[in-house]
């Protein structure tokens, strides 16, 4: 190996690493103005049989993406007079943590064996970046895959999910559709973005607010109809602009 080939290499392994880094550290260093109420969702929140809600309250059904809020699979939106609960399976903080962490890594690595595939012109760098893609690969969707039986659990024993529950004026960055990535996650999650993109699509209602510890993270959450996509958007964007104008 001659030394441009080194030099190369590693330029291109510290961008991918550097890039990767930036994107996470982002991802979970974003402080919030207020902290969200961890409690006991009710049994109008976790939608058990007979219950009903407080009047004025405006409940959705929706399916979570697995971002920073770190709701997994049906969870369930209730937009009250001053407040917004999500109540669902949760994957617990530093388990979410390790698992993008681990992501981040992986896929870092195939951006500087792709540079030796070609600066060596070998194919057999080619073949292990194919193989970090699809190691990467496993990874995201064994995740995705366990977090909701996981978070199901506690229910399971008590009765009830737990909610997460926080101020609906420090709500912000309302989106409806390819916004469920902002944050870092759309670094992080590369390879599969056009995919999730595209079931986003008028479905996926996404923003930012605070939680238990006091950073803002992103919600995303995917809604059984267009109408209720819009319906809940408009209620969050509502309660951004009522603060903004306070």
């Amino acid at each position: 190996m001659v030394i441009w080939q080194w030099i190369v290499i590693a330029l291109v392994a510290l961008a991918s690493l550097g890039r990767m880094a930036a994107a996470v550290v982002g991802l979970f260093s974003r402080r919030a103005e207020a902290t969200a109420v961890v409690r006991e969702a009710t049994a109008a929140e976790s939608a058990l049989v007979g219950s009903i809600f407080a009047e004025g309250a405006r409940a959705f059904d929706a399916w979570s993406y697995r971002v920073g809020a770190r709701f997994a699979g049906r969870v369930r939106v209730v937009v009250y007079e001053e407040t917004i609960a999500v109540a669902g399976p949760r994957v617990p903080r530093g388990l979410y943590r390790v698992w993008i962490w681990i992501q981040a890594i992986v896929l870092s690595s195939v951006p500087p064996v792709l540079a030796a595939a070609v600066v060596y012109l070998d194919w057999r760098w080619l073949a292990t970046a194919v193989g970090l893609l699809f190691r990467n690969w496993l990874i995201s969707a064994g995740g995705a895959g366990l977090w909701p039986g996981l978070g199901e659990l506690p229910a399971v024993e008590d009765g009830h999910f737990t909610a997460l529950e926080f101020p609906a004026r420090f709500v912000r960055d309302v989106t409806i559709g390819k916004g469920w990535s902002n944050g870092g996650l759309a670094v992080v999650l590369l390879p599969y973005k056009p995919m999730v993109d595209k079931m986003a699509d008028g479905r996926a209602v996404s923003f930012f607010a605070p939680d238990e510890t006091k950073h803002e993270v992103r919600y995303a959450l995917h809604m059984t109809s267009e109408v209720d996509a819009q319906e809940l958007a408009g209620l969050l964007r509502t309660a951004s602009e009522t603060r903004a104008g306070a």
